[in-house]
């Protein structure tokens, strides 16, 4: 995997389906080296350009409010990693705690706010299965768009990819705005 940020590639199908491979290698790697579920954090970036100076601040955010959250919930991290890709950024972290207790905190950051709805932060059991929403409660993510289920946008492809791109980065010029 290339670490140079090119912030005008286009990313391809099969380096997305290597990523992901990656991803799923490093969030096993990381569980059998300490024991505990991991966060596994990115940004909901629709379409081929995964990376820009307004993503880069977006992740940063998130990995700030992360590891604020964690620390508000007494949640102990145990060991951490970022990579930048042009495939996207990537934050993962070992967390000392019951996977479920883990997600709702998490859940938490990704409701608090617009910025919030750009965060795709998985939670990885340390069987290798993610904590969804529902084992506590929560009912599904929704669209950034129209408020619909975002899966049920994103298999109808409900919307058009530009506009999406266009709306996450209004929701990031107005979080830094507000910072």
């Amino acid at each position: 995997m290339s670490e140079i940020l090119d912030y005008d590639h286009e990313v391809t199908v099969p380096e997305m389906m290597e990523a992901r491979d990656h991803r799923v290698e490093m969030q096993r790697s990381i569980i059998e080296k300490t024991g505990f579920p991991v966060i596994c954090f990115m940004l909901n970036v629709p379409g081929p350009h995964k990376v820009s100076e307004d993503f880069s601040w977006a992740f940063h955010e998130g990995v700030i409010r992360i590891k604020n959250k964690l620390l508000e919930h007494d949640l102990r991290i145990v060991y951490e990693e970022t990579e930048e890709y042009v495939t996207g950024y990537v934050f993962y972290a070992s967390v000392d705690s019951d996977s479920v207790n883990i997600k709702k905190a998490m859940c938490e950051i990704e409701e608090a706010d617009r910025l919030g709805r750009i965060f795709d932060i998985d939670v990885i059991k340390t069987d290798g299965t993610k904590v969804s929403r529902e084992e506590f409660g929560m009912g599904p993510r929704k669209c950034l768009m129209c408020e619909e289920e975002a899966h049920f946008c994103a298999r109808n492809r409900s919307h058009k990819v530009s506009e999406m791109v266009e709306e996450i980065k209004r929701i990031i010029r107005n979080a830094k705005v507000h910072e």
